[in-house]
Order: C-alpha cells, then sequence, then structure tokens
C-alpha cells in the first residue's frame, strides 16, 4: 500500500467546503435547538465518535481524486474531523426548523427542503430496521455561492446498529477552474 498523502488540491478543495459551511453556520445560531425536530442524526453520530475514541476501530479508507486512489488502513482517526461534513448536515438548527417537508414512512425518516428555501442540505433520509435502528443514511448536499459551486452525495450504512461504510462522493468547481471530482470510502473493520 502506498503512503496516504493527500494532494494539494484535495486539501484546498476541504479547506472550500469547510469555509462555505462556516459561513453559512455564521448566519445561524451557534447552538443547536435542545429539542430534535428532526431526525437526531449529530446525536447520534457525537455516541459513535464518543465510542471510537475509546475502541480505536481501524477504518479501511479509499479517496479517489479525479481519478488518482489512495488507499490505507488508520487506527488513530480523529472521528469529529472525519464525519464534520456528516455533522453539519445535521437539521436540528433552530434557523432550519420549518425548513423541510417531512415524508417519512414506516421504516423510513425523510426530509425534503421546501421548495423557496436555499439551505444546503437538499434532502436528508434515514432508513430502518425492524428495531427502529439506522440502516442507511443518505444526504444530498450543494451549495453555490460567488466562489465556488459544490455538490455532494454522503452516505453511512449500519449493521445491527453499528457503523459499517461512510461515503462521500462529490465535486467543486472555483470560478476560475474546472471542477474536482472526488469520493472517499471508509469501511470499518472488525478486530
Amino acid at each position: 500500500m502506498r503512503k496516504f498523502n493527500l494532494p494539494f488540491r484535495f486539501v484546498l478543495i476541504l479547506l472550500c467546503l469547510s469555509t462555505g459551511s462556516w459561513l453559512i453556520s455564521c448566519t445561524e445560531s451557534a447552538k443547536t435547538s435542545s429539542k430534535n425536530t428532526y431526525f437526531a442524526w449529530a446525536d447520534l453520530l457525537n455516541s459513535y465518535i464518543k465510542t471510537f475514541e475509546k475502541t480505536k476501530p481501524k477504518v479501511h479508507k479509499t479517496v479517489f481524486l479525479d481519478g488518482e486512489k489512495e488507499v490505507k488502513v488508520v487506527s488513530d482517526v480523529d472521528w469529529t474531523k472525519e464525519w464534520s461534513l456528516f455533522l453539519e448536515a445535521d437539521l436540528n438548527k433552530p434557523a432550519f426548523e420549518k425548513s423541510y417537508d417531512n415524508l417519512s414512512e414506516p421504516n423510513l425518516i425523510w426530509y425534503s427542503l421546501k421548495l423557496g428555501e436555499n439551505l444546503p442540505v437538499k434532502k436528508f433520509m434515514v432508513y430502518l430496521d425492524d428495531l427502529n435502528r439506522p440502516t442507511r443514511v443518505e444526504i444530498e448536499v450543494s451549495q453555490k455561492n460567488f466562489l465556488f459551486e459544490t455538490k455532494k452525495n454522503m452516505y453511512m450504512t449500519f449493521s445491527d446498529g453499528q457503523v459499517q461504510t461512510y461515503y462521500i462522493e462529490g465535486s467543486q468547481q472555483l470560478k476560475w477552474s474546472k471542477p474536482t471530482h472526488y469520493k472517499l470510502l471508509g469501511v470499518l473493520l472488525t478486530k
């Protein structure tokens, strides 16, 4: 396996994504609502992060950046950073309280951005098993401003209430450059 060195462009993309998310969050309240209007996504992820900080699971990570592939198995993951894009997709923010239609049905929690709203998370879906635990989460995010346009599809799969994989596929185009396409796949390894 090759050494896992992220190219400068990938770091630039992550910086732009984080900056864009930060700019959006600055326009909203810094606190999350004390009650959850929508699925408690951040609470769920934070419970896994707390567990993973103690157990330090190994992750088989694969990164594709404009067709180039890098692979590595890591065990010293900063889970808050690793899942920052997933955490930012939490809908339980006071400014979002009435921005999504609830299209849920049995074994599926589904929120879709209402017409006329302009928020980054366009769709948030949670598939549930018979014990009401997530089996798959799908999140669609897109943003456009005067500097860049970005689109992301994010997925997380679970088995018996445990995270199995997480996947982000996206593209970003800065106004003055060609689009960059990226993918990140993380597979949690059992010991």
